[in-house]
C-alpha cells in the first residue's frame, strides 16, 4: 500500500470514527460552589445540583455531558471564550460578558449566617460596620446598596472556607446561599451556625456562551421541558 493511499484511508477511518462518535456538552461548575450545588474535589465535580442538573440536560439533547471546573471569578471569562457551552445556578449580576440566558428556575435566597451566639440581624443595617465573611468576586448588590461603604468584606475562596471562618470564631457572620446552608446543617446536626435574616430571594439560571456549538433555541426547550415535567422540581427534591 502506498503512502498516499495509507493516508486516506487513515483519514476516512477519523471521519467515520469522529462522526459516530456522540456530541458533547460541556458545562462549568464554579469551585467557589457548596453542596447541595456542587461536591468538587481534587478539581473534579462528583456530583450536586449543577451535576445533576448538566446530566440532565445533556440526556434530553442526545449528548454526552463533560464538566469544566473554573475558580469562581474565572467562570465569566471561560464562558465568553467558548471553553464550556454552558453553567447553570448563576445570574445575570454574578458574571460580566454577554450571554443566552434560561428562564428563572433554581429558586434560593441569600442570607446571613451567624455564629449561635452573636447579636441577631434583624436588618442589613445591622451590619454597618461590621465584618462580614463574603466570597471573593461574588457581588451582592443588595447589601452593596444598602450598606455602600459600610459594607466590609472578608472575602474567601470559597463559600465553604467562608462558613468555616465563622464557625471557628474568626468572624461573627457571613452571608450564605439559604440552599447551602439548610443543606449543611441538615448533614452534619454538630454544625455550629446560626441561620438568620434572609434579604435576597431569587431563581437562578443557566447561561450560555454564544461561541457554543448547541443552539441555544434547542437548550432553552429542553430547560423549559424538563421544568414542565418535574424534573427540576426532582433534582431538588432529592437534597431537601
Amino acid at each position: 500500500m502506498s503512502k498516499r493511499l495509507a493516508a486516506l484511508l487513515a483519514c476516512s477511518l477519523l471521519s467515520l470514527a469522529a462522526r459516530g462518535a456522540p456530541a458533547e456538552l460541556v458545562m462549568l461548575a464554579s469551585t467557589d460552589q457548596l453542596m447541595p450545588l456542587a461536591d468538587i474535589k481534587h478539581g473534579e465535580l462528583g456530583g450536586g445540583i449543577v451535576r445533576d442538573l448538566g446530566e440532565a440536560i445533556a440526556k434530553r439533547l442526545g449528548r454526552k455531558v463533560r464538566f469544566v471546573v473554573v475558580a469562581g471569578d474565572q467562570t465569566g471569562r471561560a464562558l465568553v471564550k467558548g471553553k464550556a457551552d454552558g453553567m447553570c445556578y448563576v445570574l445575570p449580576y454574578w458574571i460580566d460578558g454577554d450571554f443566552d440566558w434560561s428562564q428563572p428556575f433554581l429558586p434560593d435566597a441569600e442570607m446571613v449566617a451567624s455564629v449561635p451566639g452573636a447579636p441577631a440581624i434583624p436588618s442589613l443595617t445591622a451590619l454597618r460596620g461590621k465584618s462580614i465573611g463574603t466570597v471573593s468576586a461574588y457581588r451582592y448588590p443588595r447589601v452593596e446598596q444598602v450598606l455602600g461603604a459600610q459594607f466590609v468584606r472578608v472575602d474567601s475562596e470559597t463559600m465553604e472556607t467562608n462558613l468555616r471562618r465563622v464557625v471557628n470564631g474568626e468572624l461573627q457572620y457571613a452571608l450564605v446561599s439559604q440552599m447551602v446552608l439548610d443543606y449543611q446543617l441538615r448533614m452534619d446536626k454538630q454544625l455550629k451556625l446560626r441561620p438568620g435574616l434572609v434579604f435576597a430571594s431569587f431563581k437562578a439560571q443557566c447561561a450560555f456562551s454564544r461561541r457554543s456549538g448547541v443552539p441555544f433555541a434547542e437548550v432553552d426547550r429542553v430547560i423549559k421541558g424538563l421544568v414542565k415535567d418535574g424534573t427540576v422540581e426532582r433534582i431538588l427534591a432529592s437534597y431537601r
